[in-house]
């Protein structure tokens, strides 16, 4: 072939010729046109894979890139983040597991940025490969990051972001899936179910992926368990229990399905996944926490003393496994739950007891120890003084995440008060028995207390020394015995040997029966035990209660008022200065201690009714509280818990509360309570009446006459004539002198008289004399009147003598009690020659003797330090009154307790009782009784 043919030479001429170059030449020639090349391929690619492109080669281009550059490095960041959360999960203490962990918000804060490398990957697929395939599983992954980062409104709008723009993606049923999971985590469960209701159940064509359906049981199943529905839940996670990946996950799902079907009482099935956590498990804690599952699944199912000593012997070989020392107390506890179901309930105690001094910092199983203690003095002896210790020791050792917190803190808190109310009762009612006595008598007592209280702080030295020097010698032993392993080899060699024997007494103290014994005494010797007496009057027997105030505050900082007043009565008691200090002082103090008597017994009353499930107890306390204190604040609330308990019992008794407060107090809350009317209603009321009493007085004061009229015309209209609210007398007043500055004289004439008339004793009744006076003849015996709380003070002039009702001693006394006024018996004796105790006792005696049928009730105040005044209270009229004072003084009784010129018993309205025992006047109302009411 001849080089100079065109055809060849065109074809053929560039070979031709480099083979007449030298290498180097040829090389450059051949990388030059393979660079071109690769430009124009490139050129080409460029404008043939634009984000927008669709051709095959767009696609691949795409595809390839948002795969290995975008999605798939942002789900392996993903899934190494979300089992890095996983694995800070703590086994709960108690309550049901989960199998995988989203974590709390304080951990989850530290992997934030790993989250947000997450969304920063999938955004470049997203925005820049649209096409390629992955965008919607890229805005899917976005939405979980959010979820995890608990932004649920970012993770909501990423998922509903998926569902609307890629309607057709094969991810859509795990889209709604997560949807629902994130209107479940952001508290909206009712959300959730309505999403699988409306999107995923309806549809059988529905398929997950074997991820996707394993969320789907396991959010099913935390559904259902949140109903309660334990089978329902098991249900659903046994069929993909075994497709949990990871070892460790497995076995928290196995864990999790066993307790299902515990808590279903399907014992074989929960016994079968138990032991498969041992199989799955890389953590002996979770191994050893199934072994304690089989344990109490074969104590609650067991059944005959064969299947207990089976148990027995489970728990025996767990103990005396080296490697389950640091589980001693969980075992000892199980142990302590076997003996309290065959009913050894002392073999139980001591194994609760060894449990917390096996106790290894571990605080839950503490407080689950000391907890099962409490109940057994709780529930079997009702010893609840004993049971707040042991509660108030769990309560201090459990946490917030255990299942059990609620429960315990719960009881704690109600037996706590139940002590406090009861300490309060038995110390102030010591106060005021100490208060009675005479300066001689009290000096003595308080040094008998304090010699006995000094006796007790050396006996308490002499002990703590010997308890430490046996505590030093057991270590020292201990250390030398074992390598100051946790428990020592007396202890695991003796528990060997026994089943229902005890085993070698601990040093800690509630393991010590002696000591526990001698704390329990000391409790009570500084408290008191209460019984559930008729009356919870105090005498010598709550003297012992006073040894205990002294040692209280210990080293509490005083503040400067408090370390003045201590230094007073330093200088004035000495050393024994402390025991003085809660004795009241004055008719003052012993009020409050009164008061605080009231409400303690009010509370203690609520607690055995709604806590303890006492109605008895209740019961007498109510009554009690009622027969102590006739007046009481609680007298209402008291009547109303009463008038429940009888109901409940059936008793025809809860008659007498019901009338009480329907005819006493018809627009109460309780009187509402019991017609079964809204008790909202009476706020309406309240504030219809507020406004009007209101509107009334103003518009009085601002003379404006008519809409004053209007006012009181509503209200005597909207609520009657025997409201305790309304003072009727100042009402009608007002109604008669704006019809009076009217110019309306007949009708404030007629108004006048009537209050004049019905209401002799009210304060506007002499202004109302006055201005009728000055009607009929025009000149008033007294200054004109100003406003409706003038008094009068006009009062004709006697002689002055202790016979004449003006006596100036005699002011603010009525001979006539008032409309509805109670009439009481009171006594006047001179503490020195009768005790308290003694005057409240015979006078309750004479009663039940002599007049058991009036059912009169007694009750002792102090008088100015220096006389008792017993109160009989009430009688309908003073005729009746009268004749149990003659009949008093007729008895041999009286000279017993009235043995001094001084003393005396009288009979006394309640609007006179106010004035004499209020003001301290009670020796003026005594002449008043003699010269003029009885008369």
């Amino acid at each position: 072939m001849s080089y100079s043919d065109p055809i060849n030479i065109g074809i053929f001429a560039p070979i031709s010729l480099l083979e007449y170059l030298n290498t180097d030449m040829q090389n450059f020639l051949i990388k030059t046109k393979v660079t071109q090349l690769s430009l124009i391929c490139c050129l080409l690619l460029m404008l043939a894979c634009g984000k927008e492109r669709t051709n095959i080669v767009a696609k691949a281009y795409h595809k390839t890139t948002s795969y290995f550059n975008g999605y798939y490095n942002a789900n392996e960041i993903l899934k190494a983040t979300t089992k890095m959360i996983d694995e800070q999960y703590q086994y709960p203490g108690g309550g049901l597991f989960e199998i995988y962990y989203i974590g709390n918000e304080e951990q989850v804060k530290n992997f934030e940025g790993d989250f947000d490398k997450i969304i920063e990957k999938n955004d470049i697929v997203i925005y820049k490969h649209p096409n390629g395939g992955f965008a919607d599983d890229c805005r899917f992954m976005n939405g979980q990051s959010h979820y995890y980062k608990k932004d649920f409104r970012k993770a909501m709008e990423n998922f509903d972001y998926v569902i609307e723009t890629y309607p057709e993606s094969k991810i859509i049923p795990k889209t709604y899936l997560w949807k629902a999971m994130t209107h479940y985590e952001a508290g909206n469960p009712e959300l959730a179910i309505d999403i699988l209701e409306k999107h995923i159940f309806p549809y059988d064509t529905i398929e997950f992926d074997k991820k996707g359906a394993l969320d789907m049981a396991i959010f099913q199943s935390k559904l259902a368990i949140d109903s309660s529905n334990y089978p329902a839940a098991a249900k659903r996670l046994a069929p993909i229990v075994d497709d949990v990946k990871g070892r460790q996950n497995r076995a928290k799902a196995h864990f999790l399905l066993a307790q299902l079907y515990a808590e279903a009482d399907d014992f074989p099935q929960s016994f079968e996944h138990f032991e498969l956590v041992e199989k799955y498990s890389q953590d002996y804690d979770l191994t050893f926490m199934s072994k304690m599952k089989i344990a109490h699944l074969y104590i609650d199912f067991s059944e005959g003393q064969d299947d207990d000593m089976k148990v027995f012997e489970y728990l025996s070989k767990l103990l005396k496994d080296e490697k389950n020392i640091e589980y001693a107390d969980q075992i000892l506890y199980e142990l302590g739950q076997l003996e309290l179901k065959k009913d050894s309930v002392d073999n139980a105690l001591d194994y609760f007891r060894e449990s917390i001094t096996a106790n290894q910092g571990k605080p839950r199983f503490r407080a689950l120890s000391s907890y099962a203690i409490g109940k057994v003095y709780f529930e079997r002896y009702q010893q609840y003084d004993s049971a707040q210790v042991y509660f108030d020791a769990a309560a201090n050792s459990i946490t917030k995440n255990d299942a059990e917190y609620k429960e315990i803190t719960t009881l704690a808190k109600t037996l706590r008060n139940y002590v406090t109310f009861k300490n309060t009762i038995a110390y102030q009612d010591s106060m005021l028995y100490l208060y009675s006595l005479s300066e001689e008598d009290l000096e003595k007592a308080i040094a008998k207390v304090a010699e006995e209280e000094e006796r007790k702080k050396q006996e308490k030295l002499r002990a703590e020394q010997a308890k430490k020097a046996q505590e030093e010698r057991e270590l020292r032993e201990n250390m030398g015995g074992n390598g100051g392993r946790g428990m020592n080899n007396s202890f695991m060699n003796n528990f060997g040997e026994r089943n229902s024997q005890q085993a070698g007494a601990s040093n800690w103290y509630f393991d010590n029966p002696t000591a526990v014994t001698q704390g329990i005494t000391a409790f009570q010797t500084k408290w008191g035990r209460r019984t559930n007496e008729d009356h919870w009057r105090r005498s010598r027997k709550a003297l012992s209660n006073l040894a205990a105030n002294g040692e209280q505050g210990g080293e509490a900082e005083l503040s400067p008022e408090k370390a003045k007043a201590d230094s007073v009565m330093k200088e004035e008691f000495g050393d024994n200065f402390k025991y003085y200090v809660d004795i009241p002082k004055n008719s003052d103090d012993s009020l409050k201690s009164e008061i605080m008597i009231e409400e303690a017994m009010y509370g203690l009353g609520r607690i055995f009714a709604q806590k303890l499930n006492e109605p008895d107890s209740a019961i007498k306390t109510f009554e009690a509280l009622l027969d102590r204190y006739e007046n009481s604040d609680f007298d209402l609330r008291s009547r109303y818990a009463l008038y429940q308990l009888y109901m409940e019992a059936d008793n025809p008794i809860f008659n007498v509360h019901r009338n009480f407060i329907l005819n006493e107090h018809p627009k109460s809350i309780y009187a509402y309570l019991i017609l079964g009317k809204d008790p909202n209603e009476l706020k309406e009321e309240e504030n219809n009446f507020s406004y009007a009493y209101t509107g009334l007085l103003s518009s009085y004061r601002n003379r404006q006459y008519e809409t004053a009229i209007g006012f009181s015309e509503f209200l005597l209209g909207q609520f009657g004539t025997d409201n305790p609210k309304l003072d009727y007398a100042e009402l009608h007043y007002i109604r008669g002198m704006s019809y009076g500055y009217m110019g309306n004289r007949d009708s404030l004439r007629d108004i006048l008289t009537y209050v004049v008339n019905a209401f002799p004793e009210a304060d506007v009744t002499p202004v109302a004399k006055i201005t009728l006076d000055y009607m009929q003849t025009g000149k008033a015996k007294g200054s004109r009147p100003t406003s409706s709380t003038n008094k009068a003070q006009s009062k004709e002039k006697g002689d002055g003598s202790l016979t004449d009702p003006n006596n100036e001693r005699y002011e603010g006394f009525a001979v006539e009690p008032k409309t509805n006024d109670k009439i009481f018996v009171l006594m006047y004796i001179d503490q020195k020659n009768v005790s308290k105790g003694d005057a409240t006792s015979k006078v309750s005696n004479f009663n039940k003797d002599k007049f058991s049928k009036l059912n009169l009730k007694t009750f002792t105040f102090l008088y100015k330090s220096q006389y008792l005044l017993p109160y009989i209270s009430h009688f309908t009229t003073e005729e009746e009154a009268a004749a149990y004072v003659k009949s008093f003084l007729a008895n041999p009784i009286s000279k017993e307790l009235l043995p001094s010129e001084t003393d005396r018993v009288f009979y006394i309205s309640h609007s006179n009782f106010k004035v004499a025992y209020g003001r301290k006047r009670m020796e003026d109302y005594m002449l008043y009784f003699e010269n003029i009411i009885d008369k």
